[in-house]
């Protein structure tokens, strides 16, 4: 059975470079690359619905079911108190959406969700993974009032509804976001020169030996065979489509190990600023940024390229909500076994790390 694909996107390192290459350029040239981004408003034009009977839902739900597997079913505690925020942290919403062309569909889910936070005060960086298959209340539209996904939030109603849903949910302030697919990913990877990750033997084997694996099936949708490269078990330095197959395993662990990976992809193409010239940066910004959604304005990316000098090469702080001990298992919406998270328990843990002067 075919599973639907897992889009790991490098969204921060997206960011980051576009605000350090436009530091150092003059008005015009900053325009002319900001106007290259797509700018949305977050919500969708026709919202989506779920097929039950769709192979790659049903494909994920057994995978779902075998996750929660040994973990207690317990209710979902709502948080409690009212929406945080500080001046000087800025939040981003980072969104990985599973479309498989190079074009948004407004039919998409959004398999990747990470909180980026920036401190403006003590310059850290810090970035939240947001586990996929926790179960959320579905806060508008036809589901309103059920329990799905966090993953399925998107495809009821964007990336205003999936904000809305992080900020109820864990009473964290986030008011704009950054959209990105496959495309891009391995685009980025590509345009900074590849990446430096360290593989365990079991990672290294996945990506020399996928056969009978989603990942297989992957590799031949994108049609990006001929470019996986042979990897040995240690620092490997990946292109772009190898990247994305080690960001995208979670079949010889699980998908808390799969987020981990995400975010090790974002921290090595974060640390490749570091040997990019201007040049360099100015040919990736002409390739990624068109295939980049955002509703973030100019006279906000303006703010954030102030503090740019701070960010070429910075070392992101990083955490996985929900936090372990914090959840179980649940039943929601068309039947689905999700995580049932005690979301108060998290506001406090998420609040801690994001605001926390460290």
């Amino acid at each position: 059975m075919k599973k639907r694909k897992k889009i790991i996107l490098t969204i921060v390192a997206i960011l980051l470079m576009v605000i350090v290459v436009l530091a150092v350029a003059g008005v015009a040239y900053y325009k002319s690359k900001i106007g290259l981004l797509q700018y949305n408003d977050g919500t969708l034009s026709q919202p989506g619905t779920v097929d039950e009977s769709d192979e790659d839902l049903l494909a994920e739900s057994a995978a779902m079911e075998e996750a929660l597997k040994g973990l207690e079913e317990k209710e979902v505690i709502e948080a409690e108190g009212e929406i945080f925020g500080d001046e000087d942290v800025f939040n981003i919403l980072l969104i990985g959406t599973d479309d498989r062309t190079k074009e948004f569909s407004d039919n998409a889910r959004g398999d990747t969700c990470m909180l980026l936070s920036i401190n403006k005060k003590t310059m850290a960086v810090k970035l939240v993974s947001f586990e996929r298959g926790m179960g959320v209340p579905i806060l508008a539209g036809s589901y309103q009032g059920q329990y799905d996904w966090l993953t399925h939030t998107f495809r009821y109603g964007g990336a205003d509804l999936m904000m809305q849903e992080i900020r109820e949910c864990f009473k964290i302030d986030v008011q704009h976001y950054v959209r990105a697919n496959i495309y891009t990913f391995m685009k980025l990877v590509d345009s900074v020169g590849g990446v430096d990750i360290e593989l365990s033997e079991a990672e290294a084997d996945y990506i020399n030996h996928p056969e009978g694996t989603y990942g297989e099936y992957h590799i031949k949708e994108m049609n990006v065979a001929d470019q996986i490269q042979t990897v040995t078990a240690g620092i490997n330095h990946l292109n772009g489509a190898t990247a994305m197959l080690y960001a995208r395993c979670r079949y010889i662990d699980n998908d808390w190990h799969r987020v981990e990976r995400q975010r090790n992809v974002i921290q090595a193409a974060v640390d490749q600023t570091k040997n990019l010239n201007v040049l360099e940066l100015n040919s990736l910004l002409d390739e990624v940024l068109p295939l980049v959604q955002t509703n973030l304005t100019e006279k906000e990316i303006t703010s954030l390229l102030l503090l740019a000098p701070n960010y070429q090469g910075i070392t992101l702080d990083q955490l996985t909500i929900p936090a372990e001990g914090t959840y179980g298992s649940m039943t929601g919406m068309g039947g689905r076994s999700m995580f049932a998270v005690d979301f108060n328990q998290n506001v406090q843990i998420l609040r801690d790390f994001v605001y926390s002067e460290g």
